[in-house]
């Protein structure tokens, strides 16, 4: 292999390593910098030269360097990037390097909650329509391994880090699905995470968005009642349905997913596929489509008690989506906390009252969670572990509540990730249901 001419990776995580293998592949050795202590395992690395725990960059390093592709763990205010910007070194990221190679249209989906249901549900639409399709990006494989697999179209969860990185993309769709407040820590403020987002749009071909979008779209999608170039839900023959335009598609009760949230999950990715799915055709479709896990992942709990494992909501705004599709009748227990990455917690207190009876907190935010709940009257119990915290749940549910998991903070104070978290709280519920079977039987 050649030594990839001044090409050096920002960061060896899971971007990272794809970004060092597709460009070994191409007989390129490039360079990697990570902030990070060396691992015990290197594997995929080869010769690859590797400087580890850099805060800076080393200055010979540098004045030889034509190119750094940046993985997305690192922010544009982290010194190794903001040194790269002020030497006039070209950047790029991995969606970049995946878009230089493709060679179908690529579906691009963002947004702060949400984009990975969408984005599954858009593989799905795509796969049972007939086309070749493969889905990745920020959601599950790289989006430069997915070119092993050469298919019709590809479709790419993109996060607003990897959109803050990469030049203006030539997708054929394109959809924000929704910015609420998040990754302050990232980005620094609320209108930079927005801009990041909206870079999805700059150079594709058929843009959708929501109703209050400020960017110029094709069409918009919203729960309130359809008109002419709006995707939305109106009543037929007196029950809700799906609608694009004046065509009803499909009836609410026949979707495939619970919640009023998942409602518009389909609504988007109905109109991201319409220029190569006919809408009626593409609701048909959705049938037979399987939810994602931690995502408002309905389990089966102790008798006559409804558990959900929403672990995946790690922002105020994926909780408010789910606490919003519940009636006020405080038929709610909820278990939150975490790390709230520095995000506003209190318009969680409106969407809490009157549905939920006991709030549930742990983690290291779980005394401003208290202090939400206490200020609009909702009832708290601060505990230390998921085991406790479902223990007390289990405690105060009665006949027909519902115990929810959906933590509106990130997990990476207690848990490795989401996935992790609800695992752990899947395993519990099973525990307790199991519990109660014996003890029926005994």
């Amino acid at each position: 292999m050649t030594r990839a001419t001044g090409t050096v990776v920002l960061g060896y995580g899971v971007t990272g390593k794809s970004v060092v293998q597709h460009l070994r592949a191409q007989g390129m050795e490039p360079r990697v910098l990570d902030t990070r202590a060396q691992p015990t395992s290197t594997e995929g690395l080869g010769n690859v030269e590797v400087h580890w725990q850099v805060q800076n960059w080393p200055a010979e390093l540098l004045a030889e360097t034509q190119q750094v592709i940046v993985s997305p763990g690192l922010p544009l205010h982290h010194p190794l990037v903001r040194q790269t910007h002020a030497a006039g070194i070209a950047t790029a990221s991995d969606i970049d390097l995946f878009m230089a190679k493709v060679g179908a249209p690529v579906v691009g989906v963002t947004g702060t909650n949400g984009k990975s249901t969408v984005v599954s549900l858009v593989g799905h639409l795509l796969q049972a329509g007939g086309h070749e399709c493969v889905v990745g990006g920020n959601l599950g494989v790289p989006a430069l391994e997915l070119l092993e697999a050469p298919a019709d179209i590809y479709v790419l969860e993109l996060s607003s880090f990897q959109l803050a990185h990469s030049a203006h993309l030539a997708l054929a769709s394109a959809g924000v699905l929704n910015i609420t407040d998040d990754h302050r820590d990232w980005h620094g403020d609320f209108e930079s995470y927005k801009r990041a987002k909206e870079r999805i749009y700059v150079n594709a071909d058929y843009c959708v968005g929501g109703l209050n979008s400020d960017c110029s779209v094709d069409v918009k999608v919203d729960m309130s009642a359809p008109s002419a170039n709006r995707w939305g839900v109106a009543r037929r023959e007196n029950t809700p349905w799906l609608f694009c335009g004046d065509i009803p598609l499909i009836a609410v009760s026949d979707l495939p997913l619970e919640g009023r949230h998942n409602v518009e999950n389909c609504l988007w990715a109905l109109a991201l596929v319409e220029p190569w799915i006919e809408p009626r055709h593409a609701a048909q479709l959705l049938v037979g489509f399987q939810g994602l896990p931690h995502r408002f992942e309905f389990l089966s709990g102790p008798t006559d008690i409804h558990c959900i494992n929403d672990s995946k909501a790690t922002n105020v705004g994926a909780t408010l989506a789910a606490l919003e599709g519940f009636a006020r009748d405080e038929s709610l227990i909820l278990i939150a906390g975490g790390d709230s990455k520095h995000a506003d917690l209190a318009p969680l207190g409106e969407a809490m009252q009157g549905r939920v009876q006991r709030l549930v907190t742990l983690g290291q935010d779980a005394a401003t969670l208290n202090e939400v709940a206490s200020a609009n009257g909702v009832l708290w119990q601060q505990v230390t572990t998921m085991d406790d915290a479902v223990s007390a749940a289990f405690e105060h549910a009665k006949a027909g509540d519902t115990v929810l998991l959906s933590p509106a903070c990130a997990s990476l104070d207690m848990y490795a990730n989401f996935a992790a978290r609800g695992d752990h709280f899947k395993e519990l519920v099973s525990q307790h249901t199991k519990a109660e079977q014996v003890a029926l039987r005994s």
